[in-house]
């Protein structure tokens, strides 16, 4: 059941973040009133995700239809009002990168719907995100295909990946999976295609994430 679809040529860059928010309910206000500033740097899409386990930690997506310069956008006066607005004492590490595969594993019709810079899920399905080295992507993507039915038949549905702009050994992976229990049984007991799950959290990496949709925005005046 495996469908393979290459990166969206449309969507030529993605920044990702992981972070903390003193105030949820304060940082979405102030998220949804800063997306006037947005198009200034060619934003396009933002999709954001709250954390099952810590409710003030979310990941967020911002996808690009072009690619600027990345260290010029980091270094944006608008990219440090986003995270001053958002009680955010530290500009946190930030992924930056193109997708390179989409692997759709028979994700029902109408259980998810892409917006731009990532998979938006459904409600009742989980993200689970791991910002990870792999070594050899080749590889890696060599395992999903194998490893298909498997993956599949443990809940996942969607299987995107994501490489580093500035180092093609680091992805960001994000999975799409259909309900909690299912996403809490493959991190626990991942196949060899999700070995990458176990790199997670090591040396500068974040832990893995998992969370729900909490919106994908379309960036107004783009």
């Amino acid at each position: 059941n495996l469908r393979y679809r290459n990166g969206d040529a449309a969507m030529s860059l993605v920044l990702a973040a992981d972070y903390r928010v003193p105030d949820f309910d304060h940082w979405w206000a102030a998220l949804t009133d800063d997306l006037p500033r947005l198009p200034s740097l060619g934003a396009h899409h933002i999709v954001v995700y709250r954390s099952l386990e810590d409710a003030s930690r979310v990941f967020v997506t911002i996808g690009f239809r072009e690619r600027p310069p990345v260290d010029a956008l980091l270094r944006s006066p608008v990219m440090f009002a986003w995270f001053d607005s958002a009680g955010v004492d530290e500009l946190p590490p930030m992924f930056a990168g193109e997708v390179v595969e989409k692997f759709d594993l028979g994700a029902p019709a109408g259980s998810a719907r892409e917006q731009g810079s990532g998979p938006a899920a459904a409600a009742e399905t989980v993200i689970v995100a791991a910002i990870v080295p792999v070594g050899e992507l080749d590889r890696l993507r060599a395992r999903v295909h194998t490893a298909a039915d498997r993956i599949a038949a443990s809940g996942v549905r969607r299987f995107w990946i994501y490489r580093a702009l500035d180092d093609a050994a680091e992805v960001m992976i994000l999975q799409e999976i259909a309900t909690e229990r299912q996403a809490e049984q493959w991190i626990r007991h991942p196949g060899a295609a999700a070995g990458f799950m176990a790199e997670a959290g090591v040396g500068a990496y974040p832990p893995l994430f998992v969370g729900r949709l909490v919106q994908a925005l379309e960036v107004p005046g783009t």
